[in-house]
């Protein structure tokens, strides 16, 4: 049942990501880093409820996994490679930092409700 805490943060996550990017209470950055935290969280917590415990924790990644094993809807690609664009990978090079706009910030809201919904879906056997 550890996938529970996995679901719960993510919920925690998402409810921070959405208030903040409505009320404009922290910079988008920070918005960017809390609505991915919900992201990872909430497919962890699919993956190991399916018995799968996911290899990295990178959205892209953990998305693949998804895809191997679950029914992950074909419009989650195109935003898990919208959300990887901001992402700052490990790297001997440095690489400039992207600063979501807040059309970027809501696509990336939107995002997690539809996560959201499809991993309710999942955890209660209806996907």
């Amino acid at each position: 049942m550890e996938w529970v805490s996995y679901y719960l943060e993510a919920s925690d996550y998402y409810r921070v990501a959405k208030a903040a990017s409505e009320k404009k209470t922290l910079g988008n950055l920070a918005i960017y880093n809390v609505v991915a935290m919900s992201i990872e969280n909430y497919m962890t917590s699919v993956l190991m409820k399916s018995g799968f415990i996911p290899e990295h924790s990178s959205i892209s990644s953990m998305y693949r996994e998804l895809k191997k094993n679950h029914n992950a809807p074909e419009e989650f690609h195109a935003e898990v490679r919208f959300m990887n664009r901001f992402m700052n990978f490990c790297s001997l090079e440095p690489t400039p930092e992207i600063v979501p706009t807040d059309e970027d910030i809501y696509r990336m809201v939107s995002f997690a409700t539809s996560l959201k919904a499809w991993t309710n879906l999942c955890l209660t056997g209806q996907n």
